[in-house]
């Protein structure tokens, strides 16, 4: 269809004609994340806010993208130009109708529970079709949530352009990992997943 149409000719575009690729993948422990939420998520449900994963994904991004500001800026052959806000675009999948990214702008003024309920509305409104125009523009870094669909990893493409940054975030598993304690290995299980960042 015409939208799965235009995604491929934007990845394709941004692939070979936009900027250059390069990826890298973190695995990221998320024991203290998933604390964190098991204590507040009722709390923000009272809210009338889901307290999900993405938003924490997207609160660490902001935080990143803050000591790395080159990450959220733009391409051009001769220089790159930094942007001082962070418009957080949010890969949602349409079932078989393809992928929109809404945008959250200015999430670098938000703290977590405003991210939280701006992505709720986001999302919400992406899969009822409701999208204004203008909550699908100006994105400046966008986060590809495909564990959801149970892939651990993944190489993302930029597809809205002129982004210059992407990340992937895998399915979430428990994982044996090995921690030194009194001087000694130890393993223990810890809630573990990839992160790419293009």
């Amino acid at each position: 269809d015409k939208m799965r149409k235009r995604i491929a000719e934007s990845m394709v575009a941004s692939l070979m004609h936009t900027a250059p690729h390069v990826t890298a993948v973190f695995e990221a422990d998320l024991s203290a994340v998933m604390r964190h939420r098991a204590v507040n998520k009722e709390a923000f449900a009272k809210a009338g806010t889901p307290l999900t994963l993405t938003a924490y994904f997207i609160a660490a991004s902001v935080a990143a993208i803050q000591k790395v500001p080159r990450v959220n800026s733009r391409w051009f052959d001769e220089h790159i130009e930094i942007y001082r806000h962070v418009n957080m675009g949010i890969g949602t999948a349409l079932g078989d109708q393809g992928l929109i990214v809404p945008v959250l702008h200015q999430s670098q003024s938000m703290d977590l529970q405003a991210i939280a309920a701006g992505l709720s509305d986001l999302i919400t409104r992406a899969r009822d079709n409701k999208l204004r125009p203008e909550d699908v523009r100006n994105g400046t870094f966008t986060i590809s949530n495909h564990g959801v669909s149970g892939s651990l990893i993944a190489t993302p493409i930029i597809i809205n352009q002129p982004q210059s940054a992407i990340l992937g975030v895998g399915k979430i598993e428990k994982r044996i990992k090995i921690k030194e304690v009194n001087g000694e290995d130890v393993m223990v299980v810890r809630p573990m997943c990839y992160v790419r960042l293009t």
